[in-house]
């Protein structure tokens, strides 16, 4: 058989393996789609909160998945987002749709203004340096009389019943989701990913071969920061009241790291597995603590917090590159045999 014909065999295979997986994730997104008219609210409203953490999760991977850059500042743009949002609406009276796209702006214009200095650190110097930003934000958002200092800002709820109000943001985030996905699974797959790996694995000679490596981190935090700011801001309004301790606390940024660690670092997948496993074991683990007796008590509501650390613990022992890291693992073994 000829090198020609052979090509040609190999590339209809690699169309082939495109189409089925395209089909895959349409039936998937089709089958989260036709699940905001089947499911009880309760379940509608965790759902939206998994869709939101993947968009935020997506972000971060960006920078700390690709690049290695662990970033604890996600809640820093995922608040300001939210208070873009809440302040524009409430204060200025911008329509709440105007308002969604300028959050993600404001957020990537202070992600220039204070996330690309730090990025000249590296290492846990950066990490820290990411966690005192939030630190300092909630702390200026709090003293400020814009934002409503601690009492917070009630956002205009919609006007209709509450089953309708979870399924708009269902799908809001739905879409959303679907966009940003798509989006690290273009990264993934273009020089733009490929060079932000070779930044993770040694960033000195990946830019003595010619990688542009702050010009590519910056793009990666800018890109980050507009998604967490978009969310935020439809966080807002799904609220209903946004109040700096809650907006930026540091769980979310922690959380977010989690998902993706326990997924896998990254990859486009690891978000997409690591938020459902982590956030439906925790609204199981929620309504457990109400229903089951434990030594004749009640599951305290910290239960989940203990199960997230064994789970963390059993990834890190069994897993070290996450469930993607296992699966592609599993995957060459099958080939080799």
């Amino acid at each position: 058989m000829s090198s020609a014909l052979l090509e040609r065999v190999a590339t209809g295979a690699r169309w082939r393996s495109w189409l089925y997986r395209g089909l895959g994730a349409a039936a998937a997104v089709g089958l989260l789609a036709l699940l905001g008219v089947l499911i009880p609210l309760d379940w509608v409203t965790t759902l939206s909160s998994v869709f939101m953490y993947i968009m935020l999760a997506e972000g971060w991977n960006i920078l700390g998945g690709y690049a290695g850059y662990l970033n604890f500042g996600m809640v820093t743009f995922f608040g300001v987002g939210a208070y873009t949002a809440g302040v524009l609406c409430t204060q200025y009276n911008v329509h709440p749709l105007l308002t969604i796209p300028l959050a993600g702006s404001v957020a990537t214009v202070v992600a220039l203004l204070v996330g690309v200095p730090a990025l000249r650190l590296r290492g846990v110097y950066f990490a820290i340096l990411t966690l005192i930003i939030s630190f300092l934000t909630q702390v200026l958002v709090t003293n400020l009389g814009i934002t409503g200092g601690a009492s917070g800002i009630y956002m205009p709820a919609l006007p209709f019943d509450a089953f309708t109000n979870e399924q708009i943001f269902y799908y809001a985030f739905l879409f959303l989701m679907v966009l940003t996905v798509l989006l690290a699974f273009l990264i993934e797959h273009a020089r733009f990913g490929y060079a932000l790996v070779a930044i993770r694995e040694d960033e000195d000679p990946a830019e003595i071969l010619g990688v542009r490596t702050t010009w590519l981190k910056t793009q990666a935090l800018l890109l980050g920061a507009c998604i967490a700011g978009i969310a935020g801001a439809i966080y807002a309004f799904h609220t209903s009241y946004i109040e700096p301790q809650g907006t930026f606390s540091l769980d979310i940024s922690i959380d977010v790291v989690l998902m993706s660690l326990v997924g896998g670092l990254g990859t486009w997948q690891g978000p997409v597995i690591g938020v459902p496993l982590m956030l439906v074991t925790a609204q199981v683990l929620r309504i457990l603590a109400g229903e089951l007796p434990f030594l004749g008590t009640a599951l305290p509501p910290e239960f989940d917090r203990v199960v997230f650390g064994v789970i963390l613990i059993l990834v890190a022992l069994l897993a070290p590159s996450g469930v993607m890291g296992l699966v592609r693992r599993v995957r060459g073994r099958r080939l080799t045999v």
